[in-house]
């Protein structure tokens, strides 16, 4: 039997770069029972893949569905770890699965990259309240989307109910993996920074002061960057195996939390306002509290929603059916505390 084609979409980026890594340097045996591709934008890029032995597929734009369904066609298993909130390109890749599979009979899946923000609560707007831990076993995991969904439109919301949808329709298995604020340094071969720490010390340089817009006692979780890796890796090893794929929830019941330790907004803050002071980038440990124009307009381009929801919510999961399957995360919170000052050191290396 042939053996199955799978396609990373995002290698260049932080998780799809963290994905490729542990996967050519952990051994895992992966790679042996699969052919693997890249999906990459720019011919420089896919030099350096070339370089090291790696298949490449170039494409022009996510947003050009067509290119991305006809490419799609051609693989039996795809991971995005593209923005999970771009929605056509989402359906793009399962619609394209689909066409593949009506030709072949090939068995056929999707592993798409979300957020716990689709479930987070609104304090500093009071649009929402949610008291409630999730667990990736609920069963009304689908339908509490759809009605948060009804209620603010958000795109990583709207592109997870799409993919449950288009997979749905055209046969194709899909997981959606679910994870909260990602710490760490990536190891791949181009982007390394995560989103958010690096977010605020870039605007602590501008300012001169770290700004915190959550509330001191905010509820949040984490996870670093290469223990979710590792659920990714995780999931595509047992579909590449075929591995009890029934015992692997998929479509609206596969959704699946990734989060190992438990911060507040003030840890987060206070940690990297003494990074920066450590680097030199900022001469105060002291940090200003700010209003949610302000945050958002130094944070996330004045978007409101989307600053509330990544620097300002609570969120609370239990990544139970991710470690029934045998996700075994292995970094504490010693570490999140730790890469603070790692992260602040790559920040200061790599601005202009």
């Amino acid at each position: 039997m042939a053996k199955p084609e799978v396609l990373l979409a995002g290698a260049t980026g932080y998780i799809g770069g963290t994905i490729l890594s542990n996967l050519l340097n952990t051994g895992n045996g992966l790679l042996e029972h699969c052919n693997l591709s890249l999906l990459v934008r720019g011919q420089d890029k896919a030099r350096v893949f070339d370089a090291k032995g790696l298949k490449t597929v170039l494409f022009d734009d996510l947003e050009n569905t067509q290119e991305i369904e006809r490419i799609a066609s051609n693989y039996d298993l795809i991971i995005n770890t593209t923005p999970g909130g771009s929605v056509n390109s989402a359906a793009a890749f399962i619609r394209g699965l689909g066409n593949g599979k009506a030709l072949t009979g090939h068995d056929v899946s999707y592993i798409h990259t979300s957020g716990t923000s689709n479930l987070a609560d609104q304090p500093i707007t009071g649009a929402y309240h949610e008291p409630r831990t999730f667990t990736d076993t609920s069963p009304d995991l689908h339908p509490y989307l759809q009605h948060r969904n009804s209620l603010t439109p958000y795109a990583q919301r709207t592109a997870d109910l799409t993919v449950i949808a288009t997979g749905l329709a055209a046969a194709v298995k899909t997981y959606i993996i679910m994870p909260p604020t990602i710490y760490g340094l990536g190891t791949g071969l181009f982007n390394r920074l995560t989103i958010q720490a690096p977010t605020i010390m870039r605007s602590a340089l501008r300012k001169g002061q770290v700004l915190q817009l959550g509330a001191d006692d905010g509820d949040v979780e984490c996870v670093h960057v290469e223990d979710l890796a590792e659920l990714y890796l995780l999931l595509a090893g047992r579909v590449v195996h075929g591995d009890d794929l029934d015992a692997m929830p998929s479509g609206a019941r596969g959704i699946y939390f990734a989060g190992t330790d438990r911060y507040t907004w003030k840890e987060f803050a206070d940690g990297i306002a003494g990074a920066m002071v450590k680097v030199g980038g900022i001469k105060t440990t002291e940090v200003k509290k700010v209003g949610l124009e302000e945050a958002a307009a130094e944070w996330t381009g004045g978007h409101k929603l989307l600053c509330e929801l990544n620097f300002g919510s609570n969120f609370r999961t239990r990544a139970d059916t991710s470690r029934k399957l045998g996700w075994q995360p292995r970094r504490t919170k010693e570490d999140f505390r730790n890469h603070f000052l790692e992260t602040a050191e790559l920040v200061m290396e790599t601005r202009t």
